[in-house]
């Protein structure tokens, strides 16, 4: 296992810094982890768990899909497309994974929302989606 000082080069956040990165509680994270839906970067004895800086984005769409009472399977399904996407952007899984994140992306401006808070964070998902993959936009 890598020390923290040697990990730098993953850029890691403990898990304060990483909620305070994504914007959410440290709770929130804990319970992706417990759940298996994120996995840590690693977990230093030191610094107890560490997370990578290119997962904030998946930290905060996770967070809203909980906020949305998106189901687990939901959400584990979002990971493995985030991740294929990242990792095999021109693989012909990745082209099937981006018709389904599109017609997702759809479904989503018409889920109901019930309360302020599901509200926000239904544009907070609907940002973060088309921010990082701005073809959902066109």
């Amino acid at each position: 296992m890598k020390s923290f000082e040697t990990a730098s080069d993953n850029n890691p956040l403990d898990l304060g810094g990483a909620a305070a990165a994504a914007g959410i509680p440290p709770e929130s994270i804990d319970h992706l982890v417990a759940l298996r839906i994120i996995r840590l970067l690693e977990n230093d004895p030191e610094h107890g768990p560490l997370f990578g800086t290119e997962q904030i984005p998946l930290l905060e769409i996770l967070n809203a899909m909980t906020v949305l009472n998106f189901r687990l399977e939901e959400m584990r399904d979002m990971v493995r497309v985030m991740d294929t996407l990242s990792r095999f952007p021109a693989s012909e899984i990745a082209g099937r994974y981006r018709v389904r994140l599109g017609i997702f992306a759809e479904a989503l401006q018409s889920r109901p929302v019930v309360t302020t808070e599901q509200q926000a964070s239904k544009q907070e998902l609907i940002r973060a989606l088309t921010n990082r993959y701005t073809w959902l936009i066109a």
